[in-house]
């Protein structure tokens, strides 16, 4: 069941990499295509999801629905599925956003729910 739904990130146009993490960094459930340490991406993401959860509230802007961060080579989107979960993926640049945030609302539910 969980490869099923992460085969539906995993096969769109860009997306190398979709990986499910607890905030304490442990690497629940992963595919990619690309060549990603899992371990060091889910410690750098868990610190980095965790701080937009405190921000978010420190700002009155709860609950957190994704954090998007890019780079020259890479952008990552996170989203949080369950209290300390989280779905992370990496796509390039040139990746339709609008349609990986589409298929993360589409199947948010059936992640959490497979948790």
């Amino acid at each position: 069941m969980f490869e099923d739904i992460l085969n539906k990130f995993i096969i769109l146009d860009g997306v190398s990499s979709v990986t499910i993490i607890r905030d304490n960094g442990e690497v629940v459930e992963s595919q990619k295509t690309g060549d990603f340490d899992d371990g060091k991406l889910a410690a750098v993401i868990s610190f980095v999801l965790e701080e937009s959860k405190s921000m978010a509230s420190k700002l009155g802007k709860e609950p957190l629905s994704m954090v998007f961060i890019e780079f020259r080579d890479h952008i990552i989107l996170s989203a949080p599925l369950k209290e300390h979960i989280f779905i992370v993926l990496i796509a390039k640049p040139s990746a339709n956003i609008a349609q990986i945030n589409m298929e993360l609302k589409k199947n948010r539910e059936r992640l959490s729910t497979v948790l």
